[in-house]
This record gives C-alpha cells, sequence and structure tokens, in this order.
C-alpha cells in the first residue's frame, strides 16, 4: 500500500469555488483506491506556484507521503505553473519515467506534445505530474503505476554503502 497526496489545478475561478471533487480527481482516487492505495489527502489548487510549493513540501516534509500526483497545470498557458513548482521543490528529477509517460500518451493523443510535465523525488517522496485530461488519466495509470510503485520502493528501500 501507498499513501498518496494528489493535486488538483482549478482551470478556473468557478472550479475552484465549486470546492467539490471534480471528475478528474474522481478517477484517480478511485482508481489508487481499488488498487489497495491510501489517499492521505487530496486538495483543489489554485494556479499560485508559492501555494503549490509549500502544499507539496508539506505533503513529502510533514506527511512523509509515498506519492504526490499534480493534475493539471501543466500546458502551455501562463496559468501553468506545475512543473516550475515541481523542479523547484524536487531534490533529483526523474526524467525516464515522464518521458516514458510523455511516449505513452502521444500514442493516444497529440495533444500530448503540449504537456510539460515533470517528475522528480523529494527527499523519500515521489512527485508526478499528470495531464488534466479525463481520458489519459486512466491509461496513464494503466500505463505507469507499476513503474512508480516500483520506484517508489526503490525510493523507500535506500541502502547506502
Amino acid at each position: 500500500m501507498v499513501r498518496v497526496g494528489i493535486l488538483v489545478m482549478a482551470r478556473n475561478k468557478e472550479e475552484f469555488m465549486l470546492k467539490n471533487e471534480v471528475h478528474r480527481l474522481k478517477i484517480v482516487k478511485r482508481y489508487l483506491e481499488n488498487e489497495g492505495h491510501e489517499i492521505v489527502t487530496s486538495k483543489m489548487m489554485k494556479s499560485n506556484q508559492e501555494d503549490l510549493e509549500k502544499e507539496m513540501k508539506e505533503m513529502a516534509d510533514i506527511h512523509k507521503l509515498d506519492l504526490i500526483l499534480t493534475i493539471g497545470g501543466i500546458g502551455f498557458r501562463e496559468s501553468d505553473i506545475v512543473p516550475e513548482a515541481t523542479k523547484n521543490i524536487i531534490h533529483r528529477e526523474a526524467n525516464s519515467l515522464m518521458q516514458g509517460i510523455s511516449c505513452f500518451c502521444l500514442q493516444i493523443s497529440r495533444k500530448s506534445l503540449l504537456n510539460r510535465g515533470v517528475a522528480g523525488i523529494r527527499n523519500k517522496t515521489l512527485i508526478v505530474n499528470f495531464p488534466e485530461d479525463n481520458k489519459l488519466l486512466i491509461f496513464i495509470l494503466d500505463f505507469a503505476l507499476e513503474t512508480i510503485l516500483r520506484g517508489i520502493k526503490m525510493i523507500k528501500s535506500d541502502k547506502s554503502f
């Protein structure tokens, strides 16, 4: 079982004000819970880099989650600040993980070329940026979850010489 935090970037002020679980959050939560993982926290976020960095740090450093998934905010819009926030707080990048996810997504949608997602490690927490497309979320989880879990296991069992 993996302890997970999910951060969803609100598409607009109206969506943020609803304060209910948007469909893309429900999809990911249900998928991970059906796989036996614990969703410790999930939150809708405004597009504010400082707040997002603070939230991810808290999830990694205080709650010591195994995995943080961000959903949305990785495109070309000025408000898409998730990759920059993630880069600012990770200690090590996991480029191949995102490259694999990107290559896989390209088989489904050319719009994936417009994703700038990042993956990396902060302390013992893996952070992965997912796109906001509902259809892609399930495909990505089907494709990458096993590898993500293997990566988390490697992070947790780090044995220094």
